[in-house]
């Protein structure tokens, strides 16, 4: 997220306001998650001839002394941090102030953002994290045009600012959603914080989702096609329905093989002969991979984790790319994934 302020805040004389402020200003100082862009603030801080004069400020009265030294040497470096184009056009700007007609954010809600957790709703806490993380560490290691962007993600994912919420199958999202999105904790800020990721469960490409009830209420309007079934800025919150059936269409043959030692080379021979589109709504079952349902509960998942390229998930991907309009690119869904992802950093 980068957080820029309207310089007028500063000068506001409430005391919620300049104490919210200060506890922003704090928390900036202990965090490398969020990008402060403060060109037009450096007023604020210092004179024409560059003295700092901060301390004088009236909510510099809200900071303790050993924060307001270290302030100083902070503010230093978060105005040199080097918010690249990359940053401007995957994370969220939020403008900090009390002009709601310009859609700022108010300094108390601001300060909540920044705090709260945010929040993955998926269908089984344990199983699709796994995969979230997998796709996660293998972006953040390669050497793609996003890769700052990912390395932020995974950040995020191993310090606890971004957690996976556990609904216990897709029968519960909307319920889980709803009240995630109605509890007082994300009051005013569940747009920024929450995301839903679930399986399409289609049969084929052209199938509308059996998910449509939950569809309808994510975007809050009735869908009648699946080209209608994209996230969009007005709906609810940040949300995703894969492309493939479910999250094991989304292992490599090559991967799943070398992770499955009993299958025979015949169910082998006839995977291979299949299109990409009965790959990727193929039910895996005993029948085709010589496992059952529960083995395939247990050991999928952990295939995510194991040690194969981001490049194999892109081959799996290629033949339905997404177009993104912000870098004026395809892109494969797994991308898509992560960059709906950096959205509620």
């Amino acid at each position: 997220m980068i957080i820029s302020f309207n310089p007028c805040i500063f000068q506001n004389d409430d005391d919620e306001i300049k104490d919210a402020l200060a506890k922003i200003l704090l928390l900036l100082m202990q965090n490398d998650i969020h990008f402060l862009d403060a060109r037009n603030i450096n007023s604020i801080f210092y004179n024409e001839n560059g003295e700092y004069v901060f301390d004088s400020n009236p909510v510099s009265e809200y900071l303790a002394p050993n924060y307001k030294r270290g302030l100083k040497e902070i503010l230093k470096k978060k105005s040199l941090e080097n918010i690249t184009s990359l940053h401007r056009k995957h994370l969220i700007h939020i403008v900090v102030g009390i002009d709601e007609n310009n859609k700022e954010i108010h300094p108390k809600i601001m300060f909540k953002i920044i705090t709260e957790r945010s929040k993955i709703i998926v269908e089984n806490g344990i199983n699709d994290w796994k995969f979230i993380q997998g796709i996660c560490q293998k972006y953040s290691g390669a050497k793609t045009t996003r890769k700052t962007i990912y390395q932020l993600i995974d950040r995020a994912m191993k310090t606890g600012i971004i957690e996976a919420e556990h609904c216990g199958g897709i029968g519960e999202m909307m319920r889980v959603t709803k009240r995630w999105i109605e509890d007082d904790r994300y009051e005013n800020i569940f747009r920024y914080k929450l995301m839903a990721i679930f399986d399409s469960d289609r049969g084929n490409s052209s199938e509308l989702t059996r998910h449509v009830n939950l569809v309808n209420y994510l975007k809050d309007k009735e869908i009648f096609d699946i080209s209608d079934c994209n996230c969009e800025s007005t709906d609810r919150i940040t949300w995703h329905i894969l492309y493939k059936k479910r999250i094991e269409n989304y292992i490599p043959l090559n991967i799943m093989f070398a992770n499955i030692p009993l299958i025979s080379q015949e169910l082998k021979n006839n995977l291979f002969s299949k299109t990409n589109e009965e790959l990727d709504f193929i039910k895996y079952d005993s029948n085709n991979i010589g496992i059952g349902q529960s083995e395939i509960k247990e050991c999928f998942p952990k295939m995510f984790l194991s040690n194969f390229s981001y490049r194999d998930f892109e081959t799996i991907c290629e033949h339905h790319k997404v177009f993104l309009p912000e870098a004026n690119e395809l892109i494969s869904e797994i991308e898509q994934i992560l960059l709906k992802m950096a959205k509620i950093l």
